[in-house]
This record gives C-alpha cells, structure tokens and sequence, in this order.
C-alpha cells in the first residue's frame, strides 16, 4: 500500500516543486512574536537597491538566530520623488498646491527589495518617512498637530501602502520611524494651526463657549475668538504657561490632534489592507520628554502612551537608556498597551550592550516583539561586516528569541506587581509644570523589578484592592486625582502637604503625616522607595536651581569636551538648570575638584546631593567616583566651615548628604584631589533647605 508508481512518484514531486515555489512568491503570514533588525536604509531607485547592505549569506544568519522581519525606513528620494518639494514647511505653501498628484514614483527599488524579503521569507516592516534625513528640523511625525506636517506625512503613507498593498498584498507592518518629542512646539509658526486648535478645542468643551470661558476665565464670545496660548517667549518658558489650564488644553488639544491622525491612518490601512499590522510612530523613552520645566528648556509634545495604544495594532518603542531607566519606561508601557488590549514591541534595542536583549524579557508581557539597532552601516554591531561583537549578539539575541516563544502565555499576558505606584499620565504629558518628580518616578526602578512595581492609572485609583496603600511621588495631579486620593486618606504615601490640580489651585490634604519618613519606613516596601522619595525632597526643596537665581562658580578646570552627553557645551550652568541630561566633565587632569553654589540670599541649608555619571548604557563610561565628599558652607562667601562629609560605601554615584540646618549664603561640594587621572563626570549638584 505504500508503494508509488514512477508517474506519481513524478506527479507527487511536481506538486511539490509548485507548492514550494508558490510559497517563494508570496508574503509569509505575519508573526505572532516580531523578531528582526531596524533601520537598514532601501536606497535611491537609480541603484534598483544597490545600496541594500545586506546578503543572501546575512538574511540565512538572521534567521538562523530567530530573525523573522526587516524594519527600514522609505524616504521619498528612494521612491524617486524630490524630498525638497516636499518640504512645505520651509517653502510657506499649502500642501495641496504642490500638485503632488502629477508625481510619479519610482518603485524599483522598493520593489526589488520586497523581491528580497520574499525570496528569504521575511516579513517586511516598511517605515514610509514624509521628509529627508538630513534636516532634523523637517520631521513630520513630530508634529502631527500641525495640519501641514500630517497632510504631507498622510498622503506619502497612504502612497506607499496603495503600492505595496496593489503588487504584493497585506501581509505587511506598517509604522513609522520615530514618533520623538524634539522640535514639537512648530505649531508656533504654523498657519493652519490656530483654526485646527480652536476646532479641537471646541470639541472638546462640546461647542459651548461658557464652559471655556468658565474654565480659562476668560469673555470669548465664540471659539473663533479665541487666542492660541503663549508657552514659549525668546525660547524660555512663559511665566503664565506655567500650572495653568490654558496650557494643558493646547497641549491635550495637541496629543488629540495628533490622535486623529493615527487613528484615520489606521483605519486606512484596515480596509485597504486588512491583514497588514499598523504600529504607528516610535516612542524613544518617552518618559525621558515628560521632564518638568526645571528638567527641560523646551517643553515637549506629542501624542501620548495612551494615544499611540489607542490608535495602532502593536505599540512601538525604542530602547536607548540605561538599564534603571528602562524599566520604568517600559513597565508604564506595558500597563497603558495592556488597559487598552494591545502589545507592545521594542523596535530599536542597541546592540552595543548584548544583555539589552535580557532586558528585554525581563519587562514581560504584553509582548509583540523586539529589533536590534543595526543601522546603515551596521554602527552598533548586530551584523557587523568586521565581525565585532557579531557572535555575541546574535548568541543573545537567540537566547531572547528562545525565552519569548518559550513561554508565550508570560510575554502575551500582562502581569500585575504589587507596590502600586500613581502615574497620572494626563498632568504628565499636558501640565508645564514646577512641581512634577518625572525623574523620581524613572528612578523607582533602582530598587523595583518589574513584577514589584504597578503603575497606577488615575482612572483605577477608585478601584485599588480594599487596604492598599498608594505611593505619590507627584505635586500637580488631575483634579479628579486629587479627590480620589483624598478620599483614600492614610492608604496614600506622599510626602506633600497639599496637590496642585490642572487649573494650578492648591488643595490641602486631609491627612499629612507628621514624620513622613517614619510612616514611608513602616510600609512593607518603604525601604524600596526611600532613595526615590529623597528625589522627591531634594526637587522639592533644592535652592540650586537657576530659575531660583542661584550661581554656581568653580576653580576646577573643565575638559574640552562634555563627555555626559558629547557634543554638548560644558558649561557649569548645567549642573543647576534642572536637567540631568546635560552635565559637565571635569579635566583628566590632578586637580582639585569643586564646585560652589552662591544664593541670592542667605538660607537655611540642610543637606546637599550630587548626581554623578552613570554612563550612557552604550558608549560612554560611567564617572570615576571620589575617594569622599565635604560639604562647606560660607556666610561671607570667604570663610568656610565643614558642615558634612561622606566616604567609603556611602560615596554612591547619587549621595544624600544630611546636616544640622544652617544659614549660608554659598555651599561648597569639594570633592577632594583627583588622582584617578579622569575627571568627574557629573550630571546635577543641588542644596536642600527651605525656600522661603
């Protein structure tokens, strides 16, 4: 019965040969778990994909290590239309002048690419990118509040998935590259931006005029009356801008604009590509861009966590930071993809650091996958041509892909931890604010894994488990919040006296606790969260800052270049103006390392901090720490007295450094002589005492 005629035998071979070749030709099904590389460029069409860097020998290397798709970016000039005539912004002219409908694309190279993929089977992730790649001032997705900014990035993706959809089907990601918070604020120039704010924003207030007026307490007598609100003046921060509900109104009206845009492009991909998978934009460390103004000259804007969940099939996000910052990035990720039913992915994880891809595994679910960074040249070593760091990588990138299909059901579901956190997104991303922790929040994940921490939407704060307890590290918070919170009473762990709503009232709490530190300490998981509540106090009550017109002063010389962030100036002034993102590098030089902080005023000072250089999780090493620190304060700015010091284990690369309070008009950080032949790398030095 198993015996086969040499005509079926030949027949059954043929069926063969027809299936296989059928299979060649066509898309695979999208993967339930995404694996691959990112940002390998197509090329311009006159090279029909020449410049497509990688080989037959790479795509079998690829998947050999669990790779099952390519993400890259199009730009225009690789479908042969001239990037320039698409850059409306620079040229003033309407969108629909430019008589984009007379283009003619050129697809060759595209397609032969595509060719590619369906020869080695991989699942293409193609990035339409409405600008050109060498002026960062044109990014569209930046800005997709500004009508002209989503009418040219709208019309390029709708172009590239009617082509792509025509010739070889929906089996497809669709995304775009970044969606990242730099040069949001264009709305300032725009022209067709104040009839599209005051559209969205009489959505919002249901076309009733009274109740914005009631809200901004203002006397409009219709919505096109209404004025777009000043937040920035020569590049600084508008002093009305700040706490103010006119603020978090253009910047919700914003991330609502930007929401209509993701939401209609999905919607155009479902119906003309119903198999495809829409990830919308790239979010790089978003929590890194909801800084307050102390934190960042420039307040940043785009659309949210919760709108990119709203609005795509998979969420996407890159991974650029140290490891203590990750986590909290993406636990919070996690929580917003999970409440709205979706799955995030890492689509840019650095290569440079192979245990990135553990990272990766670690967050859990709900899991879409994950991409190495490779880069055009392959810069960051996932492929690399010399074989630098090729083998590990892929080794670790292997043993990610493993763990994933391993034990789907973790990756797929979300799992909730248990030190339950408050993360009130909307103050987060509409409120300028002075008074908001964004960085203590980043820090929880020092001490947390994240099966212990749980980010705590506003919305669950009516519906946490009977007897929990709620950590707070935030001052400006939803008015909603606020009363929830109050209505909670000793189950909230915060050491604020009173909350600052969205319109910048003050509310006192109902319950204060005497000795914060005392209760914070009594909590099961107290001792986890002290060093960030620290954070919360040293921002609190930190004399340093510019804004406060604190100086700072050192006869330390400084190296000729800022190594916290290279390519930045090394300029004191950075250790004082809020962020930690900028920093100076003393020189690698045996010196004597200071740095003095001199008040306007004379005030009472209790404690000092200093945060150093931890690296950059790539290339940058972390700050050589001193033997020990003193801190010194001066009344007459001459004479000095000793008033602290650390050494040993309590020298970390961030020290709470407490006193005796004591009236000072300058306080001095020495941080003795360097003999290490490397200068300190320091990102923010601060005073603790009472402002007023």
């Amino acid at each position: 019965m198993y015996l086969i005629t040499a005509s079926a035998t030949g027949l059954t071979i043929l069926l063969v040969l027809c299936t296989e070749s059928l299979a060649a030709s066509t898309l695979p099904e999208i993967p339930e778990f995404i694996f691959g590389v990112n940002q390998y460029n197509v090329g311009h069409p006159a090279g029909l994909a020449r410049h497509w860097p990688l080989t037959d020998d790479e795509a079998v290397y690829l998947k050999s290590i669990g790779c099952n798709t390519i993400k890259f970016p199009l730009y225009p000039s690789e479908v042969g239309i001239d990037e320039k005539r698409m850059m409306i912004w620079n040229t003033g002219d309407r969108f629909e002048d430019l008589g984009v409908e007379t283009w003619e694309p050129d697809w060759r190279s595209l397609d032969a690419l595509l060719d590619w993929m369906i020869k080695h089977q991989m699942t293409p992730f193609v990035c339409p990118v409405a600008e050109t790649r060498e002026d960062w001032g044109t990014k569209a997705w930046m800005a997709l509040h500004v009508p002209e900014e989503a009418q040219r990035t709208v019309w390029y993706t709708k172009l590239v998935v009617d082509h792509v959809t025509a010739k070889y089907g929906d089996r497809v990601i669709y995304g775009w590259y970044e969606n990242w918070w730099w040069n949001s604020y264009k709305h300032e120039k725009s022209a067709e931006f104040p009839e599209a704010f005051r559209a969205m924003l009489s959505k919002m207030y249901s076309g009733k005029v009274r109740a914005l007026n009631k809200s901004w307490m203002s006397n409009y007598r219709s919505f096109d009356d209404v004025e777009v609100p000043r937040l920035l003046v020569n590049n600084d921060i508008a002093e009305e801008a700040i706490n103010s509900i006119r603020t978090y109104d253009l910047r919700r009206a914003m991330d609502l604009m930007h929401r209509d845009v993701l939401a209609g492009i999905r919607d155009y991909i479902s119906k003309v590509a119903p198999n495809a998978i829409w990830s919308g934009g790239c979010m790089l460390n978003e929590l890194g861009g909801l800084n307050d103004i102390r934190s960042v000259r420039t307040p940043r804007t785009n659309a949210t966590m919760r709108s990119c969940a709203v609005t795509s099939d998979i969420v996407g996000a890159d991974l650029y930071a140290p490891q203590f910052l990750y986590y909290s990035f993406y636990r919070t990720l996690a929580k917003i993809s999970a409440v709205e039913g979706k799955r995030f992915s890492i689509v840019e994880a650095a290569a440079t650091k192979p245990e990135t891809f553990v990272w990766i595994a670690d967050v859990g679910g709900p899991t879409a996958g994950t991409l190495a960074w490779s880069g055009k040249e392959d810069a960051y070593g996932f492929i690399k041509f010399d074989g630098t760091r090729r083998e590990e990588n892929g080794r670790k990138f292997k043993e990610l892909t493993e763990i994933i299909l391993g034990n789907r059901e973790r990756y797929r579901d979300y799992k909730p931890g248990h030190i339950q956190v408050y993360f009130p997104e909307e103050t987060y991303y509409y409120t300028i604010s002075g008074r908001n922790s964004m960085d203590a929040y980043q820090h929880i994940c020092d001490n947390m894994s994240p099966e212990e921490l749980e980010p705590v939407l506003t919305d669950e704060l009516t519906r946490l488990p009977k007897g929990s307890l709620i950590y707070v590290l935030e001052r400006t918070l939803p008015l909603k919040a606020i009363e929830a919170l109050n209505r909670l009473g000793k189950r909230v762990i915060c050491p604020h006296e009173y909350f600052i709503d969205e319109y910048g009232k003050h509310h006192d709490r109902k319950y204060v606790d005497e000795d914060f530190y005392a209760r914070l300490l009594s909590t099961p998981d107290g001792a986890k969260l002290l060093d960030v509540f620290q954070r919360v106090e040293e921002k609190e009550n930190n004399l340093a800052y510019r804004y406060y017109g604190t100086t700072i002063i050192s006869p330390t010389e400084l190296a000729p270049a800022n190594m916290v962030v290279p390519g930045r100036e090394n300029d004191l002034a950075q250790l004082i103006d809020g962020s930690i993102y900028e920093g100076v590098t003393f020189a690698d030089k045996q010196q004597q390392e200071v740095v003095i902080l001199h008040l306007p005023h004379p005030k009472t000072v209790y404690g000092a901090f200093v945060q150093f250089y931890e690296g950059d999780g790539q290339d940058v090493k972390a700050s050589a720490l001193p033997d020990e620190i003193s801190v010194l304060v001066s009344m007459d700015c001459v004479n000095y007295s000793e008033v602290a010091k650390v050494s040993g284990n309590d020298v970390t690369m961030r020290p709470h450094i407490r006193f005796e309070p004591v009236l000072a008009r300058r306080i001095m950080l020495d941080f003795g002589v360097n003999n290490r032949n490397s200068g300190l790398k320091i990102e923010e030095v601060g005073a603790i005492g009472q402002r007023r």
